[in-house]
């Protein structure tokens, strides 16, 4: 180490230096702080200055320690002028309290009986909140009571305050379980308004039915709502109805008569009476406006009436009105047609009135039964008609020709049943029992017809008169067995045929049995059997000549084979009797199975 490096590291104020040196005097902040504040105090740097530092540092500390002094001085004078302040409060306080004890003490009586009085304004304020709930619920407002009796201003709110009072009135049968003083004084008192709201509703619905004798009327929400009302008050709301029924009765027939007579606005549609040259379109034309006019005042009254039997009831009798005039000038038609096509298709009309009306007046309303009334003289008229028609037929008949077909008043005969039959399909007719519509019809028109034939056929010879009979039946099965719902009558007519079909049969097989001579089992002998035999022989290489003539004139290939077929049957078991007769030694040459075979 060199001696230099030794001093300076022994010698303190090189240390001092050193480190004075080392320091980093822009990185310091106290320093420069400091340096800050000396270069407000010293503003020339010079020897004296220097000099004269450390006492101007004292001069300055001395002045700043004096400044400080001053301010803590004003300082205390304020911290006492507070405290003077606060003992002042404090006794002011003192004062106050005590005084508030002894109001408190003066008082305590005062606010005792101030929560009472608030405890009992509570408890009269919640009993004034009960009452007014009360009443509310229990009580309708005189203005309210009067609109119950206004009949000139029925409205939405008339209804409102009228379903409250009902509303009330229901609500006081649980009052009474509680409280049945005062519960029964208020169902009076409600039974006092709605009497009068009814009374009101009623008067009111009454002078409004004089307004529904247009010819459409108008049903509307008020109206509704009165009918609705009015049914918890039976007499009440029957006495409206009977008032509706009473003006809609004289409307209709009023809309019937001018249909009739002067028809549409503007003339359109037609009157009805102008078609009056027409029976058929006439009777139809009226009993139709009245089905729509019927329906018509099925809607409206159903937009009144929600009971579907009272309106039933209701149209029923509105629907009489009409009856009268319908019925004389039906019963005119009637009895001034002799065609018995035209009162067919009136009956028919009539009956599908009755079928279509009914359900909307009921089946025992009086202008139903006056369409039964009708159609039942319609059908006497028609009955009369073809029951004379087919006398006259049966007066002028004729001898049936040597064919045995049909005579002309029988074909004429068929001929009407024919255009008859025809004039029921194509017509209305009812569709609950079609059959028993049709076998009515035929009843009247096969009994006369086939009476027609027996009688044209008296004067032929029992065979004769069986092909005959055969024929014209099957003609007529033939006849209507195109048309539905003849069922009935044509198995009749089958039995007919069946039963002259048999007596034809053993007619038949007499005429086999008497020309070959084949004698009863009875009175069999050697010599008949050679006789029959030889007859037999000679029969069957031409079988022409064991057929009648008359069964030629059957009507059908089917009838004449029936009966070749089955008098054949009937001939071979007589013919086999005879022939397994101990008499019979080889006489009848042919067995029962040849002469079976032979004849087929």
């Amino acid at each position: 180490m060199s001696p230099v490096a030794h001093d300076s590291a022994s010698n303190p104020l090189s240390r001092k230096l050193q480190k004075i040196l080392s320091l980093k005097l822009d990185q310091d902040p106290d320093l420069l702080l400091a340096l800050k504040g000396l270069s407000s105090i010293v503003t020339t740097n010079n020897l004296r200055t220097r000099r004269n530092l450390r006492g101007e540092f004292e001069r300055r500390g001395v002045e700043l320690s004096e400044e400080l002094c001053e301010t803590f001085r004003n300082v205390n004078c304020l911290i006492e002028t507070l405290s003077n302040e606060i003992d002042d409060m404090s006794n002011t306080c003192d004062s106050m309290s005590e005084k508030l004890t002894s109001s408190r003490k003066e008082m305590s009586g005062l606010l005792e009986k101030t929560s009472q009085i608030k405890r009992e304004s509570e408890y009269v304020e919640m009993k004034r909140e009960v009452i007014g709930a009360f009443i509310e619920r229990y009580h309708i407002t005189p203005q309210q009571s009067a609109i119950l009796r206004d009949s000139q201003n029925i409205n939405d709110t008339f209804f409102e305050v009228m379903r409250r009072v009902k509303t009330i009135h229901q609500d006081c049968k649980m009052l009474l379980q509680t409280h049945q003083t005062t519960g029964l004084q208020i169902m009076e008192n409600m039974n006092t308004e709605q009497e009068a709201a009814y009374q009101t509703l009623y008067k009111w619905t009454q002078n409004e039915c004089l307004h529904m004798s247009s010819e459409a009327p108008e049903a509307n929400k008020t109206r509704k709502q009165a009918m609705l009302m009015l049914q918890d008050r039976a007499p009440l709301y029957d006495a409206c109805i009977q008032e509706l029924c009473k003006i809609r009765r004289a409307a209709l027939l009023r809309m019937f008569i001018n249909a009739l007579t002067k028809g549409g606005p503007g003339g359109s549609p037609k009157p009805i009476e102008l078609s009056s040259h027409d029976p058929v379109r006439y009777s139809g034309d009226m009993i139709a406006w009245l089905h729509q006019a019927i329906a018509s005042e099925r809607d409206f009254l159903m937009s009144l009436i929600s009971d579907k039997d009272k309106v039933t009831k209701t149209l029923a009798f509105i629907s009489e009105g009409v009856c009268r005039t319908l019925k004389i000038r039906v019963e005119q038609i009637v009895n001034n047609t002799e065609d018995c096509f035209v009162l067919l298709k009136i009956c028919n009309i009539t009956q599908f009135y009755i079928s279509t009306v009914s359900p909307f007046v009921g089946l025992k309303a009086p202008l139903i039964a006056l369409l039964s009334d009708l159609k039942m003289h319609c059908t006497q008229q028609f009955n009369r008609y073809i029951t004379l028609t087919l006398t006259r037929l049966a007066d002028r008949s004729e001898q049936p020709t040597h064919d045995l077909i049909p005579t002309a008043s029988v074909q004429e005969a068929l001929q009407l049943i024919k255009v008859v039959l025809n004039t029921h399909d194509i017509s209305v007719v009812s569709n609950l029992n079609p059959n028993e519509a049709m076998s009515k019809l035929l009843e009247v028109l096969m009994e006369p017809t086939v009476n027609l034939c027996i009688t044209t056929s008296q004067q032929l010879s029992s065979i004769d008169g069986s092909v005959y009979r055969i024929n014209t039946f099957s003609c007529i099965a033939n006849l209507i067995s195109i048309y539905e719902h003849t069922d009935t009558a044509i198995a009749s007519l089958q039995n007919k045929i069946e039963d002259e079909m048999a007596s034809l049969i053993f007619q038949q097989t007499e005429h086999i049995a008497k020309t070959v001579q084949l004698p009863p089992l009875e009175a069999v002998t050697r010599d008949r059997l050679t006789i029959t035999a030889t007859l037999i022989d000679k029969a069957l290489c031409n079988t022409e000549t064991l057929s009648l003539h008359q069964r030629r004139c059957l009507a059908t290939l089917k009838l004449r084979n029936r009966v070749w077929e089955g008098a054949c049957e009937e001939f071979i078991k007589s013919y086999t009797a005879v022939y397994q007769s101990p008499l019979n030694h080889n006489l009848l040459t042919k067995t029962p199975r040849q002469v079976e075979e032979l004849l087929k």
